[in-house]
């Protein structure tokens, strides 16, 4: 079997990294890669300039590879668009993964044509941003609980409710916002999908500060307006709009876990102050190489659920087994970390004589909350189970 990449797809990563080099060497992008990931941006500054460098990737036809031509994109495979994605992963710099390839592909497929000209193009040029609008203090696990309600009113809803955990909202421009239209015990069968701008008068969003001194939000709605052809899909169906855009949300970043291991291994090499260096202990590069094969395991999935949308084959088990497995790597990595690091491992970003600059302890507290975002990794063990293997349903 050939894991290697298409020659194509392979000249084309390699056109990214001298452009993404080039902007570098303009001094557009940082040299070298900021501590904090850019999705965690909090200060305007930071929210200024990821507006700013995703801009420039649409202007410069960086958004979008896969998407069709006639939509805007560049008509490239999925996959090539996936390892673009994996660089800026890499390099600590917006990728802007949600809108690109979750959002703007289901709009393609469930969206009005109104949609399609509204939205599509405003992605590509960095305009548009989403974030998304599911979890709520009573539904997140259970998305088929949501509350929010959303009543008729002529051509408008009027929305009342509130949504938890929703990242990214202090930088987005838009939500993908799954509401009640249905009766409140309809559960599945009485939600629909509603595209919000969010700067619509009603909308409140409120910082909250995780473990890890990431932010996330809740936003609160309250007699909020928005007109009945912001809906995508028919009344009380959204649940299709829903799980096909979740299919695509599944397919994450590996390299976020390879670049965490190479630091790991730099540290190992080059040891703190006059004392042996970490890799000379066999027990240590034993344990860095089982790191190893479990990361490039994430690698080998992501990279199998790409090329399934690369050759438009439908995703059964295959986005769900990425998702748990990448996320329990995510958490371990760190753990690992400490471990070999000791007692100075704990020192956090920004503390003097930190090793790694203090990201281990970092991402070790931040690293929880991957088993349960893009769907908890037991509900993920049933998908697989289902789909992959064909058993029957949990018995209630």
């Amino acid at each position: 079997m050939n894991f290697g990449i298409e020659e194509e797809d392979a000249a084309l990563l390699g056109e990214f990294r001298r452009y993404l080099d080039g902007l570098a060497e303009e001094g557009f992008i940082p040299r070298e890669p900021p501590l904090v990931r850019p999705d965690h941006a909090m200060a305007p500054e930071d929210i200024a300039a990821r507006r700013a460098f995703l801009k420039r990737l649409g202007g410069d036809g960086w958004l979008g590879l896969a998407w069709p031509a006639e939509y805007g994109g560049r008509g490239k495979s999925y996959f090539a668009q996936w390892l673009v994605i994996e660089e800026l992963s890499y390099r600590k710099l917006p990728e802007m993964l949600m809108s690109v390839t979750m959002i703007g592909p289901t709009l393609m497929r469930a969206g009005s044509p109104e949609h399609r000209r509204e939205f599509l193009g405003g992605i590509l040029a960095g305009d548009i941003e989403f974030c998304l609008g599911f979890s709520e203090p009573g539904a997140g696990t259970d998305l088929a609980a949501l509350q929010l309600r959303a009543v008729r009113d002529g051509d408008h809803y009027v929305l009342n409710g509130q949504k938890i955990f929703t990242t990214g909202a202090q930088y987005s421009t838009h939500i993908w916002l799954a509401v009640r239209t249905g009766p409140p015990d309809s559960r599945h069968r009485g939600i629909s999908l509603l595209i919000v701008p969010l700067d619509t008068p009603g909308i409140t969003v409120r910082p909250m500060i995780t473990q890890a001194d990431y932010r996330t939000n809740e936003i609160f709605f309250d007699d909020v307006r928005v007109p009945v052809d912001r809906r995508v899909g028919e009344e009380n169906e959204g649940w299709k709009v829903i799980s096909l855009s979740l299919d695509l949300e599944r397919n994450l970043n590996a390299n976020i876990q390879v670049r965490e291991l190479r630091e790991l291994i730099e540290w190992s090499l080059a040891g703190e102050g006059a004392g042996p260096r970490p890799a000379g202990d066999p027990a240590v590069r034993a344990e860095l190489g089982r790191l190893a094969t479990k990361v490039e395991i994430v690698r080998l999935l992501s990279a199998q659920v790409a090329a399934l949308i690369t050759r438009g084959e439908p995703l059964a088990a295959e986005a769900s087994m990425a998702k748990v497995w990448s996320s329990e790597v995510f958490q371990e990595l760190p753990s690992a970390g400490l471990d070999l690091i000791g007692p100075r491992g704990q020192l956090r970003v920004g503390a003097p004589g930190a090793p790694i600059h203090g990201l281990v302890e970092l991402d070790y507290r931040e690293s929880p909350v991957r088993k349960f975002a893009a769907g908890t990794n037991e509900v993920q063990r049933d998908i697989i189970a289902q789909r992959g293997l064909g058993l029957p349903r949990n018995r209630k």
